[in-house]
């Protein structure tokens, strides 16, 4: 799952982007993970050999979509007036319990769960020098609802991490300053390969998405299928990507107009036209987040983000143009959208299942959660900061990862890790 950047998506990881480090944990390293969590301890580390490398890596490809593309229904949906609330969220009492919170300075990042109940992290630390904050990329950790175990990450720059089991997580990025190279780790030796084809120039780089055994960025997909990693061609660019098995969807992230969402039907992809997103009039500089998508069933699929745009002649407390926030979450019911606007503040970041049939969506002040059950939205605030969500497949249990905040005048932080059941 990604972490919350400015549009709910990764940062950008910059040239070298197009590098890929892929994680994959031999079961004679894995604890098995335990239900019921005791006290927290510090993470312990295993022994990590020295980088190694094989031979390339060639993603098997997929043939392209043969599925008609399915026109938007509504074309549009039109922004409703600037006080209205069609969420009407009402707050409640929170169901969020902190599980793990570090002594150490630093925080969580990227999340994943697998269905065993394995937490997957990617973990910073900090340190105050001379009035300033350094924070330094600590590599991956694994919680069994136990305990941690740390595996450092040696010049690897993760944009998007991706998990099935204790057995087997993903994190794409840079390897070594190299572009192109898929590492993993086996029996406690890390080592890695190179990536070839059209996917090594575009899986890794800013904007990278993955959940459970996909990865996707623009139109180029991976998938794992248990033995072999196999390339798709998407009908439609991607920035975020949701569901598992014969159902997954993909979401198009920022753009300066309405994107297409594409779903995979097992064997074959389909486009899906998406309602264009009303503006207020003479809006200036406009932008359309489509920032994740979750996926409670075959006709049950939730798109969320929001729009954003400049009010012209209006500036704020720092004399920059003033710019406004709006919050949208969109319904698939099987043949059409609704569109549900929220108040403006804020955009959706991300969004989860919730495994009751309902839904969780995390807004971009990052301590905002809201959640859709039973036909109604409620909220709840967390004491932290969120930059994360992933629920456990298969079970009513979501997870949040993120910090909450330090000593020194607010500006360290410690990481922590939430959960709801």
């Amino acid at each position: 799952m990604r972490s919350l950047g400015e549009a709910g998506g990764p940062r950008a990881a910059g040239r070298l982007g197009a590098a890929t480090a892929v994680i994959a944990l031999a079961a004679a390293c894995v604890q098995p993970p335990a239900r019921t969590p005791a006290a927290s301890t510090s993470p312990s580390t295993p022994g990590i050999s020295p980088t190694g490398t094989v031979g390339s890596l060639t993603p098997v490809p997929v043939p392209g979509p043969t599925l008609p593309p399915l026109a938007a229904r509504p074309a549009r949906c039109a922004q409703p007036p600037a006080r209205a609330d069609r969420l009407r969220a009402r707050p409640v009492r929170t169901t969020w319990r902190a599980v793990f919170t570090d002594r150490d300075h630093g925080g969580f990042g990227d999340l994943a769960v697998g269905g065993d109940g394995a937490v997957w992290t990617t973990h910073f630390t900090q340190r105050a020098s001379g009035g300033t904050v350094e924070t330094a990329f600590a590599g991956l950790r694994r919680w069994d609802g136990a305990r941690w175990r740390a595996y450092p990450l040696p010049d690897v720059r993760v944009t998007a991490l991706g998990a099935t089991s204790a057995e087997q997580a993903w994190v794409f990025g840079l390897a070594d300053g190299q572009a192109g190279l898929v590492g993993g780790f086996q029996h406690g030796t890390f080592v890695s390969s190179p990536l070839t084809g059209r996917p090594a120039g575009t899986i890794g780089t800013g904007g990278t998405a993955a959940r459970g055994a996909w990865a996707v960025n623009g139109t180029e997909a991976l998938s794992w299928d248990g033995s072999t990693w196999r390339a798709h061609e998407l009908p439609a660019p991607a920035g975020a990507v949701g569901g598992e098995d014969t159902d997954v969807w993909t979401v198009s992230g920022p753009l300066r107009e309405a994107g297409p969402a594409a779903r995979w039907n097992g064997s074959a992809w389909q486009r899906v036209g998406v309602p264009e997103l009303g503006l207020p009039p003479a809006a200036e500089s406009p932008r359309i987040h489509l920032n994740d998508v979750a996926v409670l069933g075959p006709r049950d699929v939730w798109a969320v983000g929001g729009v954003s745009w400049l009010v012209p002649g209006r500036f704020d407390e720092q004399n920059e143009p003033l710019e406004r926030h709006r919050p949208v979450a969109l319904h698939w019911d099987g043949h059409g959208w609704r569109c549900d606007w929220g108040s403006l503040g804020s955009t959706f970041a991300q969004a989860e299942p919730d495994g009751r049939g309902g839904l969780w969506v995390l807004d971009s002040t990052g301590s905002r959660l809201l959640r859709h059950s039973g036909g109604r939205w409620t909220s709840q605030r967390l004491a932290g900061q969120v930059a994360a969500l992933a629920w456990r497949p298969g079970t009513a249990e979501i997870y949040a990862a993120g910090a909450v905040g330090g000593a020194v005048g607010g500006e360290l932080t410690r990481a922590t890790l939430w959960r709801s059941r």
